[in-house]
């Protein structure tokens, strides 16, 4: 009896002390499964900062091409309104040299015009007579001729001057007219250009500032960037480390377990032995009480009886329920849906391996939904998969395993990243 009592309180020790290491590694899976949260939350925001720069990028581009498409509108605009302050001042001083003329023109004219009065005057002084008697004093027939076309020539001349200055005049006056046109028209060109010039200025120095602001904010998302990768970094090296202490706690837990049951087992074989010595014991102190007892009534009678017990057991599985296939296909999926036919076998294996074991929940719904052992079920990402069917992807291999195909015999698994050692197939270490 005292054996068995200690036995009992080293198994109740045991227990204990694997009870607290699942506690232990459930507080590890929870930490994983938050610090695993955090990491698709900082890839996700970093995502997002990728597409903010990229965004950026492309209308800071726009804005460069737009101010140096802008810039290039006042270069030209700048050197327009250079032509034509340069214009308006050359036809200023056309202007001034045309006055010039046309003053000198006018002054010519007064000139000649004095001239040809005292000419007139000196021809015609004597009156028509005086002028007809000295043509005929002349000498000669042919100074007479002379004298006449003289006075002709002078007449001529005088008249062919007239006419010219009036030309002259007119054309300088018409010169003047076109150059105060084209000095009006200039005048108008340069209001609109400058105004066209201060126009781009503005839109140029507008589009200079919202640039700015597009570099701060690029700048401010790069920066912002590199905290999201540091922190990303950090969390995954994390994450490595909890994994590197959860597959260090389950071989331990492993090994406990196996220790428990192997312990298990030669205390029940020890019981077993015992129960059988004590029945045997019994039996013996039994028959011997009949053989006295028959003696005793009939002092000659002899002979026995005797009776014997067996205790077996035995079992088998029963055939999985349709519910069963359903859970242990989609956690397959779940866990290995990406995997080679081996590593989803591999996983379902370990599934009914835990099942069978003692340390776990005799069932594949309890194994599965044990708290802080399956990283899909506390995602809630197990029940979506669940809920649309997506198990019936790897329910070949769920049914292989369920009719006794298992490769591995093995209680957990993880990711393999070369810190476990066990048995790797695909992407996963089995242990």
């Amino acid at each position: 009896m005292k054996q068995r009592i200690r036995a009992c309180l080293a198994l109740l020790l045991a227990a204990g002390m694997l009870c607290s290491r699942q506690v232990y590694a459930s507080s590890i899976q929870n930490q994983i499964d938050n610090t695993g949260e955090k990491i698709h939350g900082l890839e996700d925001a970093l995502d997002q900062t990728d597409k903010n720069i990229s965004i950026w990028k492309i209308q800071q581009q726009a804005l460069e091409q737009e101010i140096a498409f802008g810039q290039d509108q006042v270069s030209r605009l700048s050197a327009d309104l250079d032509q034509t302050k340069a214009d308006m001042k050359g036809t200023k001083q056309k202007i001034a040299k045309t006055k010039k003329e046309l003053e000198s023109s006018i002054a010519d004219s007064r000139l000649q015009y004095e001239q040809m009065k005292q000419r007139i005057c000196l021809m015609y002084e004597n009156s028509t007579t005086n002028i007809l008697m000295y043509v005929l004093d002349s000498e000669s027939f042919s100074e007479a001729l002379r004298r006449v076309e003289y006075f002709q020539a002078v007449m001529a001349y005088d008249r062919q001057k007239l006419d010219e200055y009036k030309a002259t005049t007119k054309k300088i006056k018409k010169e003047q007219a076109s150059l105060e046109e084209e000095q009006a028209r200039l005048k108008s060109l340069e209001a609109k250009q400058t105004e066209q010039l201060a126009q781009i200025d503005t839109a140029v120095a507008g589009m200079k500032e919202r640039l700015e602001e597009k570099i701060v904010k690029l700048q401010a998302s790069q920066a912002l960037k590199e905290q999201y990768e540091q922190e990303l970094e950090r969390q995954k090296q994390y994450e490595q480390e909890l994994e590197r202490q959860k597959a260090e706690e389950d071989q331990k837990r492993e090994e406990e377990i196996r220790r428990q049951e192997a312990e298990l087992k030669r205390l029940r074989e020890a019981e077993q032995a015992q129960r059988r010595r004590e029945e045997e014991e019994r039996n013996r102190q039994q028959q011997a009480a009949e053989q006295s007892s028959r003696q005793q009534d009939s002092g000659q009678q002899s002979g026995g009886s005797g009776s014997g017990s067996s205790d077996s057991t035995g079992g088998g599985s029963a055939p999985a329920s349709a519910g069963d296939l359903e859970l242990l296909s989609t956690i397959i999926y779940c866990e290995a849906g990406n995997q080679p036919y081996e590593g989803q076998l591999a996983v379902g294996s370990v599934i009914l391996n835990r099942v069978a074991s003692s340390s776990f929940p005799n069932s594949i719904s309890g194994v599965i939904y044990q708290s802080g052992q399956f990283s899909p079920v506390a995602s809630g990402r197990f029940a979506h998969a669940l809920a649309a069917g997506m198990g019936s992807r790897c329910r070949a291999a769920a049914q292989a395993v369920l009719n006794g195909s298992r490769n591995v015999d093995c209680l957990y698994f993880r990711v393999d990243n070369g810190v476990i050692d066990g048995t790797v197939i695909g992407n996963h270490v089995f242990y």
